[in-house]
């Protein structure tokens, strides 16, 4: 039995599950998800609450908890974490958590069964051998709304371009790079002159700033409908849509290029990707992108 300690926003869970789902399938074994970390309520700051997420996707999930008793072990206070982490090994099953931002060779070539993986894992080596796997899994499963829809024409119909502008918990920090204006300027220039036509397509958790803010020379929309908490779903399948990419440095973005899945298409992504951190991002910055 493989187990993956699911933590962090959408994009972070596509790499939690991806490594669990590329490990179960190479030993033959089962993979469970751990949500023990997840739907714990932190109150500070200087962590975002999450939910549970790949409920947006095709994929069959197997909790090790079921998510309803996690959620009343929360709001009665009762401190589970620890005590599921010193029942488990009661079950013969190791906790390894990851060590470094790099991949690590074992992990994919001699992976070990009956353990818990704790970490980021932030690299296609850590899955690219069950991609045919994952991309079934990561197939959406409930249809656009009529807004979004109709979005989804307009992209298809013309040469879009996905611009993310990630800001929310990235602005004013002092480890995820939010990029300036000039990047996505720069980076717009860029796939101007390479490419016909573009018609620049702005994704962004504060859509409000980006109306106010953004002004492209090309053909460009905000995408600012209002659909509640499926938004980031849509935004994630709209984004895919698109040909080309101009990306925030976060894994929201990194997955819309993946699950895009085109072929000769302009991918720009920020450099550095994060800031004053000695994090090697060799493993998930691909080859191809243009760095910025």
């Amino acid at each position: 039995m493989i187990i993956v300690k699911l933590r962090g926003g959408l994009g972070n869970q596509m790499f939690q599950y991806a490594l669990g789902r590329r490990i179960a399938h190479q030993l033959d074994t089962t993979l469970k998800l751990d949500l023990t970390s997840l739907l714990k309520t932190y109150d500070t700051a200087m962590v975002t609450n999450r939910d549970y997420q790949l409920d947006i996707f095709k994929l069959e999930p197997n909790f090790l908890v079921k998510p309803s008793l996690l959620i009343q072990f929360d709001k009665l206070g009762l401190n589970f974490i620890s005590q599921f982490l010193k029942g488990i090994k009661l079950f013969g099953i190791k906790r390894y958590k990851e060590k470094t931002f790099t991949v690590e060779d074992w992990l994919i070539n001699n992976p070990k069964d009956n353990t818990l993986y704790s970490g980021y894992w932030q690299s296609e080596s850590y899955f690219e051998a069950a991609e045919n796997e994952l991309r079934k899994d990561f197939q959406f499963k409930d249809s656009l709304s009529t807004q979004a829809q109709e979005l989804y024409n307009k992209i298809t119909s013309v040469n879009a371009v996905c611009v993310h502008m990630r800001r929310g918990d990235y602005v004013n920090n002092h480890v995820f790079n939010s990029s300036s204006l000039d990047y996505f300027y720069n980076a717009a220039q860029h796939i101007n002159q390479n490419t016909e036509k573009p018609h620049f397509f702005v994704f962004s958790d504060d859509p409000e700033w980006c109306l106010e803010n953004v002004k492209f020379d090309q053909d460009f929309t905000v995408i600012d409908y209002q659909t509640n908490k499926i938004k980031f779903k849509e935004d994630l399948q709209l984004m895919a849509s698109c040909q080309h990419f101009v990306m925030s440095a976060s894994s929201f973005s990194w997955w819309a290029v993946w699950l895009s899945n085109k072929k000769g298409n302009i991918v720009v992504a920020p450099d550095p990707w994060f800031l004053n951190s000695d994090n090697d991002v060799r493993d998930l910055v691909s080859k191809d992108w243009i760095r910025l």
